[in-house]
């Protein structure tokens, strides 16, 4: 009897042994597995954020007086003059994303339509032009975005490239999120525009959320297009400055003067589609080089500053303050809202700004499931990425 008791304990020992390796294995196979995410320090995000502000501040003040200047021909060489001022002045490339970015922090990350009218009411009533103004006009007058880019009432918004310089900001909002960043600049883009603009500015700030995590201009370009829609008109300028570019990998004026033959094609200056076309040139030929692109930005003319800035904005996400090159980095904080009413500061600062931004972009993050662990962001990963 007791042998046999001694076989049958040492068989329920081993059959629960395999009941158990059994049960560990069939929970291995059923369990979900980790998400993939990306990771970005809290401490690189605050540094590149900074950087986009401060780099599109200097671009931005450079490029002023060449707005308009060379239509028909590039400008010559050793024309654009990279300027310091002892303080930056508001302009649509930046007061415009002031206001929104104050909007966010007064009524949350989801303003309505109604709340946006009654802050530019409030704070937007000068240095603001073309399709912005007419949509300005259009809220006195009792329009709600987004009737005020409605093309019958507002038709310049068809064609201008208003809202691609004043969205850019999303994309900082939503690092390694480019579909976040791509509705939040859509939504915003529909205050003043209809048209081409609108896309573009869910493509800049698609470049802008990826650029956090990438610093190749052709990945992020490519990575872009992939999101556009089939028979996209972004898609096709793009694609077409890429082909000039290899066509003529060291004459950025031969691509440009394709680009005026080609997309030169709406009634004013500051039309979308050739500014877009000039801004993708210049990341190309800049090569990554922040004092190269901007000087080619500015050398081709158009609305030299909004491209300028744009693309500064964008280096300036890869390449953080920290790494900014002189002047660039040592250039002013100080930032002066002589344009803005209302209750916003007279007197303000980048690395403030950038600190705000920063704070929005948080909330934007959680919102979107990413999580804070050891002072590093942990982004899920795009389904397109796994």
């Amino acid at each position: 009897m007791a042998a046999r008791s001694h076989t049958s304990a040492k068989t329920f020992r081993r059959a629960l042994l395999a009941a158990v390796v059994l049960a560990l294995f069939a929970s291995a196979c059923s369990a979900e597995p980790a998400a993939a995410v990306r990771a970005l320090s809290a401490d690189a995000y605050a540094d590149k954020v900074r950087g986009a502000w401060q780099a599109t501040m200097f671009a931005n003040f450079s490029g002023l007086e060449l707005q308009g200047v060379w239509l028909d021909e590039p400008g010559p060489d050793g024309a654009v003059e990279l300027l310091t001022p002892e303080q930056w002045s508001t302009d649509d490339d930046t007061h415009v994303e002031y206001v929104h970015l104050h909007a966010m922090e007064v009524h949350g990350i989801d303003p309505t339509y109604e709340q946006l009218r009654d802050e530019w009411v409030s704070h937007l009533n000068n240095d603001i032009w073309v399709a912005t103004r007419r949509a300005r006009d259009l809220m006195d007058e009792g329009i709600v975005p987004p009737e005020t880019s409605d093309p019958e009432l507002n038709p310049e918004g068809v064609w201008s490239m208003d809202a691609q310089l004043e969205t850019e900001m999303f994309g900082l909002l939503a690092p390694g999120l480019p579909a976040v960043a791509r509705e939040r600049a859509t939504f915003f883009a529909r205050i003043s525009n209809s048209g081409l603009a609108v896309d573009v500015s869910a493509f800049y700030a698609h470049l802008y959320a990826e650029a956090f995590i990438e610093s190749d201009i052709e990945w992020l370009l490519d990575r872009a297009v992939v999101a556009e829609p089939e028979g996209s008109k972004v898609t096709e300028i793009v694609d077409n400055v890429r082909g000039w570019h290899r066509a003529f990998p060291d004459d950025w004026r031969a691509t440009r003067a394709e680009i005026a033959k080609n997309h030169d094609v709406d009634p004013e200056w500051w039309g979308s589609e050739v500014n877009f076309a000039v801004t993708i040139m210049a990341l190309l030929y800049g090569e990554g080089d922040m004092l190269d692109t901007i000087t080619i930005a500015g050398l081709a003319g158009w609305d030299a500053d909004n491209n300028m800035t744009t693309s500064a904005g964008l280096l300036g996400v890869i390449i953080g303050f920290d790494d900014l090159p002189e002047p660039i980095r040592s250039s002013t904080d100080i930032y002066f809202n002589e344009d803005l009413t209302g209750d916003l500061p007279t007197n303000d600062s980048v690395s403030g700004i950038a600190q705000r931004t920063v704070r929005v972009g948080e909330q934007m993050m959680f919102s979107a499931g990413v999580r804070l662990r050891d002072d590093t962001y942990e982004i899920p990963l795009d389904p397109a990425d796994a």
